[in-house]
């Protein structure tokens, strides 16, 4: 008798199933095994809303690589393993625990797998939680500590430490805060101190106390200095930089500032000034090595460039290191640009001139310059006296003498009946500036501030063809925004002068427009211009500029910015109505002497101006 035909098309569908049961394993493990060894071309994130992509990028075993970045770097691309992902999934999540997020869930998403280009596009998904926050920090009291003024250290210290009441809870910051602690007490002489920490963490809460205690040790007194290194600079003369004696009570912050000291003598390439500090046997007094390697006693630099507006340019930089004995130094500094045709400056310098932190020098120069606007020659002599108060804080007062021959426009309305096209004068003053920074890093400043301050005195007392005081301030602030970063520079200035013709050297006017000013507007453009269209300059002037930096791939960067300004003919005058503005974006490439800038600036509500494009070296601020 037959099979049934209901059961006969049961069995044949369990048959089917099964072989395509078994054709999805073999073609799914023939997939699996297939992404391996292909290229990561994409590693994305979502959810990360605390931690940064790049910072996350940074931890993870695995990189991206482009296929622009393969094709014009030539770097070799990471090939997938499922092991290795496997790692970093729990990599990152430890990571995310050590940043504070003790539930953060770290999964992945599909992989997004291109058999024909054999390339894989990873996309991790981060769910961060709430954060531990730090609820309580102290200090704990014990019998050791009973001879310190733990109120005042207590002061003193929490301004320096990170983690407080109400911010996130890091390992990283805990560590720096242990070493905030040690190096306070060993600033009271205690070299040997030790400090630990308790955590009383609720995980329900999300909260944690943070508990020190600390073990200052006996007191250190400083030993004998064991000088290394010196070849030509005398050993005497080191030993009176240093700003601790023997015999002292030991204080770490004096090692530091007698670093300091050495490295701004500008003799030294290495310096190094370590305690020779025992733990197991805690001995007293400490002797200090002391190793230097010194820099070149002469030093060349050359250098050659190209930009939009001063051409081709290039210097020659010649120092000499220890002229005349100690740390006096003397350079020579030769330039030429289309902007600047000549200059040359012969500066011979005296470091700790009156204090340790003061240096004179004395400048004598020669230089012609052909700007827009004007073309001088000057003769001149500065003299600058400059303390620095610490690294970020310095200020200088300069006396200058300066002989200048102007040459005459054909119906320059300011220098009417002129027999020839000559205009000499003299000029005597002094220069008072003031610079705060604390931007870094040096070439492109992804964060901090940077303030400048002038005020310029000539003639007066000083004696000088013409009076009058010049004021100037430019600041700078640098914010991160994730990977992008936020510039912003605001400038103002004006001049005034007592006498009857209110007659102003047009090196010394004020000017707008340009690669590093409003670029919608060639080099001094933007402001008052003479009835042959070049550009007169003035006494007054505002400069507003916003700068969106962003990483695009490798080296290369791109910005977009907005910016406007102008200047006036009249001493403190500002109509905003008349500020003339600017859009546009560019182009930077990271190279070791800073960034190869390209940037085309539109004029906007000005219909009358075309865009401007500049090629220059540096961030435009």
């Amino acid at each position: 008798m037959g099979i049934p035909f209901e059961r006969y098309l049961i069995s044949m569908i369990k048959t089917i199933r099964l072989w395509l049961i078994f054709f999805l394993l073999i073609g799914g493990g023939y997939h699996l095994r297939a992404q391996e060894n292909y290229e990561v071309r994409q590693i994305d994130f979502h959810g990360n809303k605390t931690l940064e992509e790049d910072f996350l990028l940074d931890q993870m075993a695995f990189k991206e690589v482009t296929y622009l970045e393969k094709l014009i770097t030539k770097n070799q691309p990471f090939l997938f393993s499922q092991r290795l992902l496997d790692l970093d999934l729990e990599r990152l999540k430890r990571i995310y625990q050590s940043e504070g997020f003790l539930n953060a869930g770290i999964s992945l998403d599909p992989l997004k797998i291109d058999d024909k280009k054999q390339t894989v596009k990873i996309s991790i998904q981060v769910e961060e939680g709430e954060p531990v926050l730090v609820d309580t920090v102290a200090i704990l009291e014990n019998e050791a500590l009973q001879a310190i003024n733990l109120d005042s250290l207590r002061k003193k210290v929490f301004r320096e430490m990170e983690l407080l009441s109400g911010k996130r809870f890091r390992d990283e910051l805990i560590q720096q805060d242990l070493q905030v602690i040690e190096n306070a007490f060993r600033n009271l002489g205690h070299a040997y101190v030790t400090v630990d920490y308790d955590l009383e963490l609720d995980p329900d809460e999300l909260k944690t106390g943070i508990y020190y205690t600390v073990n200052p040790g006996p007191a250190s007194h400083f030993g004998e200095t064991q000088i290394e290194g010196n070849k030509h600079v005398a050993e005497d003369f080191i030993r009176k930089q240093l700003m601790y004696e023997e015999g002292g009570l030991y204080n770490k912050s004096l090692l530091s500032e007698t670093r300091q000291n050495l490295y701004f003598l500008q003799l030294f390439r290495i310096v190094s000034v370590l305690p020779q500090t025992d733990a197991a046997t805690q001995k007293s007094p400490i002797p200090v090595k002391l190793f230097i390697e010194e820099a070149p006693r002469l030093s060349t630099r050359f250098g050659v460039g190209y930009g939009t507006e001063d051409k081709f340019r290039t210097f020659l930089d010649l120092n000499y290191r220890g002229f005349l004995g100690t740390a006096r130094r003397i350079r020579l500094y030769l330039k030429h640009s289309a902007l600047e045709p000549y200059y040359a400056s012969l500066k011979w310098t005296q470091p700790q001139f009156m204090s340790k932190k003061s240096t004179i020098a004395i400048n004598p120069f020669i230089s012609r310059n052909s700007e827009p606007g004007y073309e001088t020659r000057t003769y001149g002599l500065n003299v600058p006296v400059t303390y620095r108060f610490n690294d970020r804080l310095n200020s200088t007062a300069t006396y200058y003498l300066e002989n200048v021959e102007q040459r005459v426009e054909a119906g320059d309305v300011e220098l009417p009946d002129r027999e020839d096209d000559k205009f000499a004068y003299n000029k005597s003053g002094v220069l008072l500036s003031t610079v705060f920074d604390n931007s870094k890093p040096k070439f492109s400043p992804e964060e901090g501030v940077k303030v400048s301050l002038g005020f310029k005195l000539n003639g007066h007392l000083f004696g000088s063809d013409f009076n009058y005081t010049r004021l100037w301030g430019d600041v700078r602030h640098y914010q991160e925004i994730g990977d992008w970063v936020l510039a912003l520079r605001f400038m103002a200035g004006s001049i005034s002068s007592p006498d009857s013709s209110g007659f102003i050297p047009v090196e010394d006017r004020f000017y707008a427009g340009g690669s590093n000013s409003v670029r919608g507007w060639n080099r001094s453009e933007l402001g008052p211009v003479r009835e042959s269209g070049t550009p007169l300059g003035g006494k007054s002037i505002v400069e507003g500029n916003i700068e969106l930096r962003y990483p695009l791939f490798w080296r290369f960067s791109g910005v977009v910015f907005l910016e406007g300004g102008n200047v006036w003919r009249e001493s403190y005058t500002y109509r905003l109505n008349d500020l003339g503005y600017a859009a546009g974006g560019g182009l930077r490439v990271e190279t070791p002497i800073g960034p190869i800038r390209l940037d085309l600036g539109v004029p906007v509500w000005n219909e009358k101006r075309s865009p401007q494009f500049f090629i220059s070296v540096g961030q435009a601020f």
